[in-house]
């Protein structure tokens, strides 16, 4: 068993009582792994019908699954965004409210990205904003959600106090996937256990009443606020849920679920190891009962992107309007979200650039717009050349000269261009299998 500080196994046997012993055994026993399947690329019925592993359900989220333990990272659906790795647990987050698929939605803390994956292939017609304040984390969010192929969601790079102010009234719901002590992570590996502390928690809930009072500035009068954390500190839970409610004007909503209840908060959940298949979680939802007196920054105006229109009219099927941004092509999730004096790392499906006088298009395309390609190769992902696909090398066709998407399995993995019969592989280097 991984070694825990002493203060903290004394507050978890004062918290669970009975339970204590149940707890520290279920610490014991090896972390549950499970898997969102991706349902803008894929459902749920198609995946469990051609996939090579076991799947078990989760009940409270329709495209999730229980796995093994074996490591899927390489799986060739996983290449190709047919599902996203995540932990059982942090899944309930999105499914403590139902959503009616119209809402603009702002993950305020969102690398590396699973709530957000989950919640933007919730929405049929509404647009999320995703943000990550640290670059490398949010470098890492902007890959999973390239792969997922997801067309709906912004990027962000930037400080939860100005993003909030940019957006000031905008969203219908924000979530807060609070950064916190970890506690409920311990099972995960000693690093996290390691480097727990008794002051983090009180640092850390300092921390997160700033973020929420940021993410009041975001919301709508009437919006939802989630908020979710991954430890069992009640300073970092239901202390600072009540700290907030005393200094806003918000009411708590109850989470209709049999999972334990909140510390004297019986509208909020927990989700412990010991009673669900998973790590430790707390999430609460409140409504917002007022508006702010900020106003939201100007938008930016862009451009129509004159090569990546030609190149999307002579490759697609479809038609669609990308604009130029950053001396690259998107095609925009909202422009009308797109505001002056932000650091995005996107604001859509990357199209491609210019390089001299070419236009070269981007992986994003292939994830997003791959089944919309007029010229389309389709493999099996368990076949020789969809192994070779992944590992960086070409394989043959009898498709015409031109740009091509390559699909494993109907799911739409990455390009190439065809040139005499060969596919030069357009896979980016940093993501094969070697």
């Amino acid at each position: 068993m991984i070694k825990l500080d002493t203060e903290f196994l004394s507050r978890m046997k004062t918290l669970l009582k009975d339970e204590y012993d149940d707890f520290l055994h279920a610490l014991e026993q090896p972390d549950e792994k499970a898997i969102y399947v991706n349902p803008t690329k894929i459902s749920p019925e198609d995946f469990k019908k051609i996939i090579d592993f076991k799947v078990t359900p989760i009940d409270y989220e329709k495209n999730g699954f229980y796995i093994d333990s074996t490591k899927r990272g390489r799986h060739p659906l996983h290449h190709a965004g047919a599902f996203y790795i995540q932990e059982p647990s942090a899944m309930f987050t999105v499914n403590s409210i139902q959503f009616r698929g119209d809402e603009r939605i702002l993950d305020l803390c969102s690398a590396p990205g699973g709530k957000s994956i989950q919640i933007a292939t919730r929405l049929k017609d509404g647009i999320l904003v995703s943000n990550e304040v640290v670059r490398s984390r949010a470098n890492i969010l902007y890959s999973n959600i390239e792969r997922m192929g997801l067309k709906n969601v912004i990027i962000t790079n930037e400080s939860v106090e100005k993003l909030t102010r940019a957006y000031a009234n905008t969203f219908d719901v924000v979530l807060v996937d609070a950064p916190c002590s970890g506690e409920g992570m311990f099972r995960r590996g000693e690093d996290v256990a390691n480097e727990w502390n008794p002051n983090l928690s009180k640092m850390c809930a300092t921390r997160q009443l700033e973020i929420l009072s940021n993410a009041d500035i975001a919301l709508k009068s009437n919006g939802i606020l989630i908020y979710s954390t991954c430890t069992y500190s009640k300073l970092e839970n239901e202390d600072v849920i009540r700290e907030f409610l005393s200094t806003h004007n918000y009411e708590l909503i109850n989470i209709d679920y049999p999972f334990s209840r909140g510390i004297g908060m019986s509208e909020a959940v927990r989700l412990y190891p010991h009673k669900v298949k998973g790590e430790g979680q707390f999430v609460a939802v409140l409504k917002k009962k007022s508006e702010n007196e900020y106003q939201p920054f100007s938008n930016l105006r862009l451009t129509s992107d004159k090569l990546a229109n030609e190149f999307i009219d002579e490759n697609l099927s479809i038609h669609l309007q990308a604009v130029n941004f950053n001396s690259r092509a998107y095609i925009p999730a909202d422009l009308s979200l797109i505001k002056k004096n932000i650091n995005y790392l996107s604001i859509g499906v990357l199209v491609g650039e210019k390089k001299g006088n070419r236009f070269e298009p981007n992986h994003y395309l292939f994830s997003s717009y791959g089944e919309d390609f007029k010229r389309k190769i389709t493999l099996d992902y368990a076949c020789e050349d969809a192994k070779k696909y992944l590992h960086g090398d070409t394989i043959s066709t009898d498709l015409p000269n031109g740009y091509t998407a390559i699909l494993f399995s109907n799911v739409a993995v990455g390009g190439g261009k065809i040139v005499d019969k060969v596919v030069k592989n357009l896979y980016p280097k940093g993501l094969r299998n070697f």
